[in-house]
């Protein structure tokens, strides 16, 4: 009878608390979806990491790059240096855009370039930038015209960070570990990123690409690990941001919290 008891009991903790961790995830969509690097190894193929996002923007490696232990399951180590980075293939811009959401974890003890699609022409992420004396805090510059900005919490700190980092027409925000760092209204005169002009991208140092493996510069180059990196082209909400902070593996995976198994009925015929 005690035993009856202790499973009844621990069946009802579990239909209570899962809904409460599914939350989170639940909270996430893969609507505009461009990117998604887990840099897990069963992702890395023929010197390539694939792009989970099923649109097949997979990313070159180059230089001496290297799977190791993340904060997700496996991560990217980067060596520093302006010959170790990322080519992205096929996503490129060529006309203005109103919406982007960056989000990636990264381990760093110092200012490095996590992604760019050039700042003169579209935007750029990294920890710390060049142009405001900012080594330690996240940076997001977006052009068009060019407005350099970064936020408060320091990340060079070798520690795992989550930053996010998104633009609409209204706000641009900065998130660090699951939370707002800053946040400031959109330029009047800058409703959009970009101009009339291809550029290609890179994770790892900076873009100045007409054409796939192009120029890089600057050359700031990452060095550290990263993990769980996205683009999406729709900015983010707070919850949103919160969940994918929250997330240990594909946040797209999740099964909903009304699926249980366990149903009371189950419950109440155990003897």
């Amino acid at each position: 009878m005690k035993a009856t008891f202790i499973l009844i009991l621990l069946t009802l903790t579990l239909i209570l608390t899962v809904p409460a961790l599914t939350t989170h995830a639940r909270g996430i969509s893969d609507d505009e979806l461009i990117i998604y690097y887990s840099f897990d190894k069963d992702t890395l193929e023929k010197g390539e990491v694939l792009d989970g996002s099923e649109n097949e923007n997979h990313g070159l490696l180059r230089g001496n790059l290297k799977i190791v232990e993340g904060k997700v399951n496996e991560c990217m180590e980067f060596p520093g240096g302006a010959a170790n980075y990322i080519a992205v293939q096929n996503h490129h811009y060529a006309d203005l855009f109103p919406e982007l959401t960056l989000a990636v974890w990264i381990k760093t003890a110092q200012r490095g370039m996590i992604a760019s699609w050039d700042r003169s022409e579209f935007f750029r992420f990294g920890a710390g930038d060049d142009v405001l004396g900012n080594l330690t805090f996240v940076g997001f510059d977006v052009c068009c015209p060019i407005k350099d900005w970064h936020g408060d919490v320091k990340v060079t700190d070798d520690q795992w960070h989550h930053v996010v980092a998104t633009f609409d027409a209204e706000m641009k925000r900065i998130y660090v570990d699951g939370e707002l760092d800053v946040e400031a209204p959109t330029d009047t005169n800058n409703k959009m990123i970009g101009k009339v002009i291809t550029r290609y991208g890179f994770i790892g140092i900076g873009s100045e690409a007409g054409a796939f493996g192009g120029a890089v510069g600057p050359n700031w180059a990452f060095n550290g690990l990263m993990d769980e990196f996205f683009l999406f082209h729709r900015a983010f909400s707070k919850d949103e941001v919160e969940s994918l902070a929250n997330a240990r593996g594909n946040p797209f995976a999740v099964e909903p919290a009304d699926k249980l198994s366990i149903t009371w009925g189950k419950i109440k015929s155990v003897k």
